[in-house]
């Protein structure tokens, strides 16, 4: 099945569909300049492509309709598929991907990295010697709503959007665990991670949705 036709199937609002394909990118910049330990880039473009196919069932629609993009002025239509992936794959995003990873019988490595990432496990994350998952976390957290940007972007766009992280007591732990993974990451690549922008991040969204999984 292509990417194209898992994203139609799941209801991907066109705003996630951005998002991981932009994540995607980031990660074949980072694997197509990687000098450390070998990594499997099969697995990394495959879950970055489908990291986040359960993200609509915590969308806020009425809060946050921008996010649908051109797809604003049918807010109601994405309102219904959101209730039909809530009915069958409950309201935890996580949950919901994982089931639909199952179900679509992705690979245990693939599923495991994907099931693993998150923000509020960076500290494991960081402990841990799984490239792929480090790989996965980094690329996640240098797109933002708007396109690329920094760490310090993306931390100031958790503590505005993401309130419920403000009161954990770990949250600066888990910032310096995400710098800590960049360094890791710099340290095993050619060239300077500062230089991940929307121009160096050059593959095509039809060459990436044309993927067959």
């Amino acid at each position: 099945m292509k990417i194209s036709e898992i994203y139609k199937k799941y209801n991907i609002p066109p705003n996630l569909i951005d998002h991981m394909l932009t994540v995607t990118k980031v990660v074949l910049f980072i694997t197509n300049h990687w000098k450390g330990e070998k990594i499997d880039k099969i697995v990394m473009e495959k879950s970055a492509l489908v990291h986040d196919l359960g993200n609509i069932v915590k969308f806020n629609f009425k809060k946050y309709p921008e996010f649908l993009g051109s797809e604003m002025k049918n807010r109601s239509i994405w309102e219904e598929k959101q209730k039909e992936m809530v009915a069958k794959y409950g309201n935890d995003d996580h949950e919901a991907t994982r089931l639909i990873l199952n179900e679509l019988k992705f690979d245990d490595k693939s599923i495991g990295v994907v099931s693993s990432k998150s923000f509020g496990n960076s500290v494991a994350t960081l402990n841990s010697n799984n490239w792929n998952l480090k790989i996965l976390l980094y690329s996640d957290l240098r797109v933002l709503p708007w396109g690329t940007g920094t760490l310090e972007d993306r931390f100031n766009d958790i503590k505005e959007r993401m309130p419920q992280y403000n009161t954990r007591p770990d949250l600066e732990d888990l910032f310096r665990a995400c710098r800590e993974i960049e360094r890791q990451i710099q340290n095993n690549v050619d060239v300077s991670l500062a230089t991940i922008d929307t121009k160096s991040v050059k593959e095509r969204d039809e060459d990436l949705l044309n993927l067959e999984i």
